[in-house]
């Protein structure tokens, strides 16, 4: 009887998970290549050139594209494959006025059902920011991209803290535009976010609403500047 139990149990617990597919480790390629400007808006990407550089066939590509057409990450072009849709002003302002409506109920709900791991986590983020900001690489494109990533999850934690799975669902849905704005709008404005980043910390520990929901409206209001002088001056990421 025993052994049927432990058998039932191991039948339970243990999952496998399958190898990511060629399609999906090539969509992850271009996806952060879009994001870190290394591909910059208007380019066109060829599904024969991606297959031989990568060194797969035309299938698994076609299908990396479609999801990222799906993203809006790029756009179909007649001549074949697929372009970096440009990046205007218009966009900037449309993208980031819905993140504030959105980032900003958020932080209100996170700040209510936010548990003590999840508030260490943020804690834990702002200073791996800091440890990066003070050493050599917070002036070099490395330094750069980890303080996207680390800056990325911060809201992320943030939002899942909120505890709305309709939230999450409209959220995910701007998630990759907002990832490609921060990226452009975070390389002159690094310090400053995590000072704002910190207070927030702040804030919901001690559960001031009104004081972080102002925080919050005025951390995008202000990334959206960034973001606009940085398209205005042409100062895209190329050179990461």
């Amino acid at each position: 009887m025993e052994t049927n139990k432990m058998k039932e149990w191991f039948a339970q617990e243990v999952i496998i998970l399958p190898p990511k597919s060629i399609s999906d480790q090539i969509y992850e390629v271009l996806k952060e290549r879009i994001l870190l400007g290394r591909i910059g808006p208007g380019e066109r990407i060829i599904e024969s050139t991606i297959a031989e550089e990568l060194k797969t066939s035309r299938t698994p590509v076609r299908e990396a594209f479609q999801r990222l057409v799906q993203d809006g990450l790029v756009e179909r072009v007649l001549q074949g494959g697929v372009r970096i849709p440009l990046i205007t002003p218009q966009m900037i302002k449309e993208i980031y006025g819905i993140r504030a409506i959105l980032e900003v109920y958020a932080v209100e709900l996170a700040c209510d059902n936010i548990d003590i791991e999840t508030l260490q986590k943020l804690k834990e983020m702002a200073q791996q920011a800091r440890k990066v900001l003070s050493s050599p690489d917070a002036n070099r494109p490395e330094g750069w991209i980890a303080l996207w990533r680390i800056n990325t999850s911060f809201h992320e934690t943030i939002c899942r803290a909120a505890g709305s799975e309709y939230l999450l669902k409209v959220l995910s849905q701007l998630k990759d535009l907002v990832m490609r704005f921060r990226f452009l709008s975070l390389r002159k404005t690094r310090t400053r976010a995590w000072d704002e980043h910190e207070m927030m910390v702040k804030y919901i520990e001690s559960k001031d609403k009104p004081r972080l929901i102002d925080l919050m409206k005025a951390h995008i209001d202000l990334a959206k500047s960034d973001a606009l002088k940085s398209l205005e001056s042409d100062e895209w990421e190329k050179d990461v």
